[in-house]
Parts: structure tokens; C-alpha cells; sequence
């Protein structure tokens, strides 16, 4: 089994950390055996263990043929955007179900709190990933980065996984990646001039992520996997661990957050840091998660 390091996947980096567990999720559906950790070097590197992927090239070449597949199509065709009223949402889970579409419909589950209406509009209340409003949409701003990866081919995964992140792809990162936040009184003009960018094949394989946090409705309010409220604001934490993980463990890890409880349980979880991003709201709707802070203090391996 090759152990593959994605330097420019960073466990410290609320993106970063998306789109190493997005990837293993990616590719566990066709090498089982895959395993995902992380190693610190001048930051945490994601580690990636593959049996079927066992050089670089080979696993970004596999990235540029995903991006043609079927399933991404499906996903973004269901509707014109997340927020709709329940009853079509719950008809294309239904339908989705009975095709045994398992990716529609895990995707469908990842998008938005079933059970959860907004009581104005009458429409069902998406995830906590969901960060967009006002003019951009959800699917249309993972429209635009889908099209930006099929026309680049591996460039796009050759830069998300190994870098350097040179922000050139004009296209928005969903929120996701606290460095394009354009900050009105950091920059030279204002930023509604401005076009945003992101690094596209790292935000795909975060959106890849999403299943693995699933929201739930809790008496009609959304509440999402890795999301918590502190001193009245919302942040989304994760945890950087040394030991290699399955998709299974992951998925275990993520959702029954034991990293969350006492520092000598994170301990033997294998636990090496955890991180936290606060989702810093504006505007109508608009979210962006901003610089993560260390929750637990990051400790070396001892590997």
C-alpha cells in the first residue's frame, strides 16, 4: 500500500480538512483498503494510503476522469437551487431512493435538514455548509467550479493536492476557505468589484465531504454534523488525527464527535489537534468561515 502526501491539503485549514476527508470518501468507493491521516510537518499534511492509487499522478489522473462522471450531473440537476419547498425535495428523495441513486440521494441528505421548514417561505432549511445568498446559489456556484475542473483536466487536483494555492480560477469558494474572504478594509478597492476565486478541485472534493455531516431537523430547526454554538456563534470544528483511518472510522469519528469530550479521551483516540472555524455571518444569508483557531493545542507525532 503507497502512503501519498497531499501537501497543500492542511488539517489546520477549515478547507483543507474538507477536502482530505472528501477525498478519502472519493477514493474508499473504489479502493476500499484507503486510509487517510495526518502528519506534521511545517503544518498538518493529509496522508492518504491507497492500494489501487500508489503514485500521485495516478491518483490525480483519477480525479480528472471523477469530475466527468454521471453522478455530478444528477446531483446539480435535481434543482435549481438547495432551498425549495419541502414536498419537492421530499419527491426527489423519494425518487432518487427508488432508483437506488445512491449518490443523488446521499447528497440530497447532505444538502438540507429534512423535517426542517422555514416558516416564511415554507421552504426546506439547508445545511450549515450552505453560505451563499442574494444573487449567487449553492449548485450554481458548484455548477461553475465543476465546469472549471472538466475544462482544466488535472491542473486543477495537481494544484488542490499538491500546490502551491495560487487562487487564479474566478469562481467562489461557497465560504468554505477563509482566505478569499475580501475584507473591505484590507484591500485597495471595494470588493463588490471585485471577482472571487478559489482553488476549484479542492472545493469539489469538499463538496465530496458533505454526506459525512448530514443535518438533522431538531423541533424544525437545521442542525448540522460539526457544527456547535459558542458564546452565541456558530463554528464548524474537526479533528486532525496521526492514526490511519478507514471511511467507516471517519465517518464513526466525525459523527459521534469523541474528540469533542475530555483532552485525555482525544488522547487515546488518537486525537493530535483539533481545530475550529467560526461561520461568520453577513448580510442576508451570507456566511464565511473565518481563520480556524486551535481548540486543542497541536502536539507532535510520534511516528
Amino acid at each position: 500500500m503507497a502512503e501519498l502526501s497531499c501537501t497543500a491539503l492542511l488539517g489546520s485549514h477549515s478547507l483543507g480538512a474538507l477536502a482530505s476527508f472528501g477525498l478519502l470518501r472519493l477514493v474508499a468507493a473504489t479502493d476500499p483498503t484507503a486510509r487517510l491521516r495526518f502528519e506534521l510537518a511545517d503544518d498538518w499534511i493529509a496522508v492518504l494510503a491507497s492500494a489501487r492509487y500508489t503514485t500521485t499522478q495516478a491518483l490525480i489522473e483519477h480525479l480528472s476522469e471523477w469530475t466527468k462522471s454521471p453522478a455530478f450531473d444528477r446531483m446539480l440537476g435535481w434543482a435549481v437551487d438547495v432551498r425549495v419547498p419541502s414536498r419537492q425535495y421530499r419527491q426527489s428523495l423519494d425518487e432518487a431512493l427508488a432508483c437506488n441513486d445512491h449518490d443523488l440521494s446521499s447528497f440530497l441528505c447532505a444538502f438540507a435538514a429534512d423535517g426542517a421548514i422555514d416558516g416564511s417561505k415554507q421552504q426546506i432549511k439547508p445545511s450549515a455548509f450552505y453560505m451563499v445568498s442574494g444573487q449567487q446559489s449553492f449548485l450554481g456556484g458548484v455548477r461553475d467550479i465543476l465546469s472549471q475542473c472538466r475544462a482544466r483536466g488535472p491542473k486543477v487536483f495537481d494544484e488542490a493536492l499538491l500546490g502551491p494555492w495560487r487562487y487564479g480560477t474566478r469562481a467562489h469558494s461557497l465560504g468554505w476557505d477563509p482566505g478569499t474572504e475580501r475584507l473591505y478594509a484590507l484591500r485597495h478597492r471595494a470588493p463588490t468589484s471585485e471577482k472571487p476565486c478559489c482553488i476549484p478541485g479542492a472545493v469539489l472534493l469538499g463538496l465530496w465531504a458533505l454526506p459525512l455531516f448530514p443535518p438533522v431537523s431538531e423541533r424544525g430547526r437545521e442542525r448540522t454534523t460539526g457544527f456547535e454554538r459558542i458564546d452565541g456563534e456558530r463554528y464548524f470544528s474537526w479533528p486532525v488525527f496521526t492514526a490511519s483511518v478507514s471511511l467507516d472510522e471517519l465517518r464513526s469519528l466525525l459523527q459521534t464527535r469523541r474528540w469533542s469530550a475530555a483532552g485525555g479521551a482525544r488522547r487515546r483516540e488518537g486525537i493530535a489537534a483539533v481545530y475550529r472555524s467560526r461561520r461568520s455571518e453577513f448580510g442576508q444569508g451570507y456566511a464565511v468561515f473565518r481563520a480556524p483557531e486551535a481548540e486543542l493545542p497541536p502536539r507532535r507525532s510520534a511516528r
